[in-house]
């Protein structure tokens, strides 16, 4: 008895096939941890600098009255760029959110084609 030629061209191709959906989910999960990392790191940034402006405030200011303004300020800067780095991580949720669900319907779509082509 004789076997018949195996194809590993067919396997290889139908692994790929198989995977692409999770290496799109991969490139997707990596793509939205980067942009939050980053914006974490800028924010960070900037909330290392106005802890730095807070600790040089008492050297700098001429009177109590003048150091209670300056630490208004500073708390005032503090809460908007606070209140944009919030927006922004929202618009960055919504956009991720988006990508995900244009690839879930995509990957059901293929899968839904596939299993009634087999059937």
């Amino acid at each position: 008895m004789t076997n018949p030629a195996f194809d590993f061209n067919a396997i290889i191709e139908s692994s790929k096939k198989a995977f692409e959906p999770a290496l799109k989910f991969n490139a997707l999960a990596v793509q939205g941890f980067e942009r939050v990392a980053r914006q974490q790191y800028a924010f960070a940034g900037e909330l290392l600098e106005i802890a730095i402006k807070q600790m040089q405030l008492p050297s700098q200011a001429k009177d109590v009255n003048d150091l209670t303004a300056k630490q208004i300020e500073l708390t005032t800067q503090l809460v908007e760029k606070t209140t944009q780095r919030s927006q922004d991580m929202i618009k960055l949720a919504t956009e991720q959110q988006a990508e995900l669900t244009k690839w879930y319907d995509q990957a059901a779509a293929d899968y839904a084609a596939a299993a009634k082509k087999a059937a």
